[in-house]
């Protein structure tokens, strides 16, 4: 019995630091960054890439967040159609997930 309170003790404090949906699309971005490729498509190749889905919002953007493996939000991209191209705000909550992310704005990946 005392076993399982102190797992349910840690799980409860796992899921407390794990930042919610809103939460992380509330912060200010991290970065900021302006494609030429089209809010549809980069929103696409966000969610493909990280087997995902972009959700679509009533002013036209889309959002795709990368969650870790605790189903907390790691990542957020909220991507605004910008003239024929896009604009992308990138907001890190905690973690990494690597970064195949920035093939999709355009962005190498340092080796």
């Amino acid at each position: 019995m005392k076993g399982s309170v102190f797992i349910l003790l840690g799980a409860s404090m796992t899921l407390a630091g794990c930042a919610s949906t809103q939460k992380v699309l509330d912060m200010a971005p991290t970065e900021v960054f302006h494609s030429e490729t089209s809010a549809k498509e980069v929103a696409f190749c966000l969610a493909n890439k990280n087997n995902t889905t972009a959700m679509e919002r009533d002013d036209g953007s889309r959002v795709v967040l990368l969650k870790n493996g605790y189903g907390g939000v790691s990542l957020a991209f909220s991507i605004y159609p910008e003239n024929t191209g896009s604009r992308i705000e990138y907001r890190k909550a905690f973690g990494t997930v690597g970064g195949i992310w920035k093939q999709c704005i355009g962005l190498k990946d340092p080796k």
